[in-house]
């Protein structure tokens, strides 16, 4: 078989990340998972694996890592010590749209009111520096008839490139005893010139007013 065409290429990558992306999602979901990053090199894959319980996904002794990379290299038909798993921890969870979104499902799984689990995160995400955060709960909320219900604080970008840079989305299903109940939360990132907490770049619409230029000389 020839080398792949470049959109076949795409595809296959495109179809390897949302596998890998699912498959991590299901079975970190109690450990905080928050994305995950993959990058060739030319002796192996490397996979990292961003969480905010690093601990809880390395396992004892690096037991759990080690069982991930094996079921990832059997799936994948990877050669032996042709891919390697890594763990990242996730600087700030309150940043993360989904560690929030995660643990916005835990709680109403855990039969807590959806206005006072929904604020609960509102807060936290406000307190640790966000510009801002939208959080929607869709489905058989009370009663049999469908419903959503929309919570917002702070400043939101809709539309536009910044979107792409300075909003983080997320979205979780819900199982519960009546239905499946819909989470979406946006989280607006602030500016951060080290580019750690937010994007490093300013928004388009910043104005910066430089101090005036001493002629007296």
């Amino acid at each position: 078989m020839g080398p792949l065409s470049k959109k076949r290429k795409f595809v296959k990558d495109g179809v390897f990340y949302a596998e890998l992306y699912e498959f991590l999602k299901r079975e970190l979901a109690e450990d905080g998972f928050s994305g995950v990053e993959h990058r060739q090199t030319p002796q192996k894959t490397e996979i990292i694996i961003k969480a905010t319980k690093t601990k809880e996904v390395l396992g004892d002794k690096g037991r759990r890592i080690r069982e991930l990379t094996s079921l990832v290299q059997q799936r994948f038909k990877y050669q032996e010590g042709g891919v390697q798993l890594y763990v990242e921890r996730v600087q700030n969870r309150g940043l993360s749209a989904m560690a929030q979104a995660e643990s916005l499902r835990f709680k109403l799984l855990g039969q807590l009111p959806i206005r006072r689990a929904v604020m609960g995160v509102l807060r936290f995400v406000m307190e640790q520096g966000a510009k801002g955060v939208d959080v929607l709960v869709s489905g058989k909320i009370r009663g049999q008839r469908g419903k959503t219900m929309k919570f917002r604080d702070g400043y939101m970008l809709r539309s536009g490139n910044s979107t792409k840079d300075f909003v983080d989305t997320a979205a979780r299903h819900v199982y519960m005893r009546a239905g499946v109940i819909g989470v979406l939360v946006r989280i607006m990132l602030p500016y951060d010139s080290e580019g750690i907490k937010g994007p490093s770049m300013l928004l388009p619409d910043v104005i910066t007013v430089l101090p005036p230029k001493d002629y007296s000389a």
